[in-house]
């Protein structure tokens, strides 16, 4: 009995202190809204899955795929996290926006500072980002340039129900349409 008793309350206590993860998961064409407790603002894109793990030491969100818009509200003692791949997006009191799909990741900095990182390779070194920034993250590298605001905002125009383009090939166009629907477009002639 007193064995049962035992396994009963370390069962109690890894479940008690295992971090819970709450998953917002959208379908194509899907587009959802979360405000969490602390009063950070996440959109959430089409075909996007993201998961929020309740940590008491940080606040970390894991990007499983798609694309999620951050608003963060800002605090020091408790950093807020973005996991995506083998990439972390850590605030530094920001809005940014975390693109993720077919080995490609893409962050662009709205707002605020941020840090992107690479946890697991100690041979890559942390880069400060701020408004403006935007990096892309892919097998053959890591690449940072600078875009007006204006430009970011045209890419962020998902969140008004949009999609704008300036100089963009009818193939990458489609490309972006094709996320949003299951009906596909497809550009016969190169």
């Amino acid at each position: 009995v007193m064995g049962i008793l035992a396994l009963a309350g370390l069962a109690g206590a890894y479940y008690l202190n295992r971090p819970h993860e709450r998953l917002f998961a959208t379908g194509v064409s899907g587009h959802e809204r979360v405000t969490l407790a602390d009063g950070t603002f996440i959109e959430i894109n089409t075909d996007t899955a993201v998961r929020i793990a309740n940590k008491a030491a940080t606040r970390t969100v894991y990007l499983d795929r798609g694309e999620a818009f951050f608003q963060v509200k800002h605090d020091a003692a408790h950093p807020f996290v973005v996991i995506a791949g083998n990439h972390r997006i850590t605030d530094i009191g920001t809005a940014f926006d975390v693109r993720s799909e077919q080995k490609v990741l893409a962050v662009a900095v709205i707002e605020g500072r941020a840090r992107f990182d690479a946890p697991q390779n100690p041979a890559f070194r942390p880069l400060d980002l701020k408004p403006g920034d935007r990096v892309v993250a892919t097998a053959k590298g890591i690449s940072r340039s600078t875009a007006p605001l204006s430009k970011l905002s045209d890419q962020l125009s998902w969140r008004r129900g949009m999609l704008v383009f300036y100089g963009t090939t009818l193939a990458d166009a489609a490309a972006q349409f094709n996320r949003y629907s299951d009906t596909k477009l497809v550009i016969a002639d190169p």
